[in-house]
C-alpha cells in the first residue's frame, strides 16, 4: 500500500512537469497591448484622413513634407512659366552700348522707329563710344563716325543693348567691314544670328541659328529715347570743354 501511494504521488508529479509554464501577468498584459497598437494606429489614420482621400495620397504628402526634400524631385523642378509664377519683372536701369559678341546669338529690333542715325566719337584708349552734339562737330574733324544705332537683344540676357552700326562716309572708299555689319543687322531682324569676323574675307559673316528658337521678348515699357538715355547719359559730349576734348587738344 505504501508503494501505491508513492506511485500516485510520482504520477502526479510527472503530470505537473508536463504542464507549460504560465506567463507572468505583466507579460500577458504587455502582449495584448502590443497586439492592439496596429489597430489603434490604423483607426487614428482613418479618422484623420479626409472623406474620400486615398491612403496613398496621405503617404505621399508625408514623404514630401518630411526631412528629405529630394524625395520628390518634381516639386523642385523649374516650371516653364517660372517668371509668371514668381511675379517678377526686370527693371532696366542701364543699357550697354557695344558690338555683338562672337559667341552669342542676337536679334535686332525691326522698324524705322528703332533706328537712329547720328554721329559718335570713339575714345581709342577706353574704346567707349560717345554721342556728340551737332553744334561742335566742326571741332572734331576726322574724329567722328556716322552710325545708325540699332536696338538688339541677346539670347543670354533679357536686357537689350545698343549696337552702333557704322554708316558709309561721304569721302573715301567703302569699307567691307561696315557694309557686312549693316547686312548682318538686317539678317538679325528676322533671325537669331551669331556674327563672326572672317579675317581672310575681311568682313563679318552672320550665322543663323539652326534651332527653332522663340521670338525675343522686347521690353514694352521703354521707347528708343529711353534706351538711348540709359546708354549715353554719362557719355554725351555737349561742348568743347568736355574733358575728353580737352585731352585731345592737350589742354589737360
Amino acid at each position: 500500500m505504501k508503494r501505491n501511494v508513492e506511485r500516485k504521488i510520482g504520477g502526479q508529479s510527472n503530470r505537473d512537469d508536463a504542464k507549460p509554464p504560465e506567463k507572468p501577468v505583466s507579460e500577458t498584459v504587455g502582449d495584448s497591448a502590443a497586439d492592439s497598437l496596429p489597430e489603434a494606429s490604423e483607426r487614428a489614420t482613418d479618422e484623420s484622413r479626409a472623406p474620400g482621400e486615398p491612403l496613398e495620397a496621405r503617404d505621399t504628402a508625408a514623404d514630401t513634407s518630411g526631412s528629405d526634400p529630394f524625395a520628390n524631385l518634381d516639386r523642385l523642378r523649374l516650371s516653364q512659366d517660372f517668371a509668371a509664377m514668381a511675379g517678377v519683372k526686370p527693371v532696366i536701369t542701364t543699357v550697354a552700348e557695344r558690338k555683338p559678341h562672337r559667341q552669342e546669338f542676337i536679334r535686332v529690333r525691326p522698324g524705322a522707329e528703332w533706328c537712329f542715325e547720328t554721329v559718335c566719337f570713339v575714345d581709342k584708349e577706353t574704346r567707349e563710344t560717345y554721342l556728340v552734339d551737332p553744334s561742335i562737330l566742326s571741332a572734331l574733324p576726322g574724329e567722328v563716325q556716322p552710325v545708325v544705332l540699332r536696338v538688339a537683344i541677346s539670347r543670354n540676357s533679357p536686357v537689350p543693348f545698343i549696337w552702333p552700326v557704322p554708316l558709309p562716309r561721304t569721302e573715301g572708299r567703302p569699307c567691307r567691314w561696315h557694309e557686312s555689319a549693316r547686312e548682318a543687322a538686317r539678317v538679325g531682324e528676322s533671325n537669331w544670328v551669331c556674327i563672326k569676323a572672317d579675317m581672310s574675307a575681311g568682313c563679318y559673316v552672320p550665322h543663323v541659328a539652326e534651332g527653332n528658337l522663340p521670338e525675343p521678348e522686347w521690353p514694352d515699357d521703354l521707347t528708343l529715347q529711353d534706351l538711348l538715355r540709359l546708354a549715353f547719359r554719362d557719355r554725351f559730349i555737349r561742348d568743347i570743354d568736355h574733358p575728353l576734348l580737352q585731352r585731345l587738344r592737350g589742354a589737360v
